[in-house]
């Protein structure tokens, strides 16, 4: 007989409408975890932009720095070419002097005249490399004067010789006046080209340091977003653990390091427990492909119904499952929830194996109680395990195995409808007598009106007040 399994979504009819209570908080929930997500996606790229901005920006002023190094040898080169092309000047206007002079030959006076242009031309260029320095700028001066003593010494020898006084001008030079100017002017050519070179090598110095501690940093920044990324990738392979272990609702919770939930704690919490009737005789007629595609279905709709009214399955077992209503934080309207949970899937179960055309309906039980329990995450990082205890989940596991004996696909305690606020008339109760295995009278209850099959009123949320009136008319209408 065929079993209506594969579909991926709810068919229509068993789409349960969230109460207008359900929505807003369910809103909530899902914002507050969009949120949290995209608050951390965003979190994750201003760290690692700014990252690689500052890594550019320190990487520019690394290079930037390195250039001031390299102009610095530059500007060195260029002096120090300049002050040679200075004294080469002086050179060649004195050579065309003493050429002149020893031969009477007018044409040394061309490169003695050519020498004393280049000079002005020289130290012209000069004086314009060096207006950074105020040290060298003094010492150009010097230079210029004592240039201008030299060629005034030259010019001087050269007139008397041209005026015919050639003896004269041979005995001034003879008498070595100018060798000291000259000798003076190379001192302070040398001097000039000192400074130059300790100048590069401070500049060159400090670009190093610089430079070094530049490419430092811009390795930790490296090494830092590294570790940002591997902890960002370490991150989300721990949450795809978790969510293979722990429902995810929790995994977000557990991610962030909740201490509550890591150390355990007590608190009050609505506890359902579901399991399918007949599963025995289901499990021999049919195949093991067909019974696990029903069974996947079956734990969709429990599932799916469980997050639409604000509930965290906590373990399947077999056919039946675990709910809990109020994880990861405990809601006023807990029970109120867990009730509705209850009728709803019911009636979804109901309307969902009538339409399978089975001979006998796969019916449910689920038994639901409120009170204080104890759930905490145990084990380690590898194989975490969500748990909840208590006698609150002994009840409910003993209300929903009751189901069986009275007849009925739901029962509650007492605790569970007075947690839930629900007027006595919407239930009825069925027994006082003591669950199986405990001593103490109990009394439960069954939706008022709610057959077996789960027909009657097994689909209303147990919402007070107008909130389940208007949940009734969009039943209404989903019905019409």
């Amino acid at each position: 007989m065929a079993v209506s399994t594969t579909s991926g979504r709810l068919p229509a009819a068993d789409r349960t409408v969230p109460a207008p209570t359900d929505v807003p908080m369910r809103a909530r929930v899902a914002g507050r975890v969009r949120r949290t997500l995209r608050s951390r996606t965003v979190t994750w790229m201003t760290v690692g932009f700014a990252t690689i901005l500052v890594m550019t920006a320190i990487a520019l002023g690394a290079f930037l720095y390195q250039q001031r190094g390299i102009d610095a040898v530059r500007h060195t080169v260029a002096v120090d070419g300049r002050l040679a092309r200075v004294l080469s000047a002086v050179q060649d206007a004195e050579t065309g002097q003493r050429g002149y002079l020893l031969t009477g030959d007018e044409a040394f006076l061309l490169p003695f005249t050519e020498g004393r242009v280049n000079v002005d031309r020289q130290l012209d260029l000069l004086r314009d490399l060096v207006q950074d320095d105020p040290d060298q700028r003094a010492e150009c001066d010097v230079l210029t004067g004592l240039i201008r003593e030299k060629l005034d010494e030259l010019d001087a020898s050269v007139a008397l010789s041209r005026g015919g006084d050639a003896a004269a001008a041979r005995a001034a030079v003879a008498k070595g006046r100018g060798k000291p100017v000259m000798d003076a002017i190379r001192d302070l050519v040398r001097r000039m080209e000192a400074h130059e070179a300790d100048r590069m090598e401070r500049r060159q110095a400090e670009v190093s340091r610089i430079a070094l501690a530049i490419w430092i940093l811009v390795g930790l920044l490296t090494v830092l977003f590294v570790l940002f990324a591997i902890s960002g990738l370490r991150e989300a392979n721990r949450r795809n653990r978790l969510s293979r272990f722990l429902p995810r609702e929790l995994v977000l919770r557990l991610a962030d390091d909740d201490g509550s939930l890591r150390a355990g704690r007590r608190q009050d919490a609505a506890i359902v427990f579901v399991d399918m009737r007949g599963s025995t005789a289901l499990a021999e007629s049919l195949d093991p492909h067909a019974l696990s595609e029903f069974l996947s279905a079956f734990r969709r709709r429990v599932t799916r119904l469980a997050r639409l009214r604000g509930g965290v399955v906590d373990k399947f077992i077999g056919d039946g499952a675990l709910v809990v209503f109020g994880l990861p934080e405990p809601r006023p309207d807990d029970a109120t929830r867990a009730l509705a949970f209850a009728r709803d899937l019911v009636a979804v179960i109901a309307r969902w194996t009538a339409r399978a055309a089975r001979a006998e309906p796969v019916r449910i039980g689920v038994g639901v109680h409120y009170g204080e329990v104890f759930c905490g995450i145990i084990g380690e990082e590898a194989r975490y395990e969500f748990t909840v205890l208590g006698d609150a989940v002994n009840v409910a596991a003993r209300l929903e195995q009751a189901t069986k004996q009275h007849g009925v696909p739901i029962l509650a305690s007492e605790a569970a409808r007075r947690a839930a606020g629900e007027p006595p008339g919407a239930w009825r109760q069925v027994s006082r007598e003591p669950l199986r295995g405990r001593r103490e009278p109990m009394p439960y209850h069954t939706p008022a009106g709610t057959t077996p099959d789960g027909s009657g009123r097994g689909h209303e949320s147990g919402l007070p007040g107008p909130d389940r009136d208007r949940e009734k008319k969009m039943f209404a209408t989903r019905r019409g």
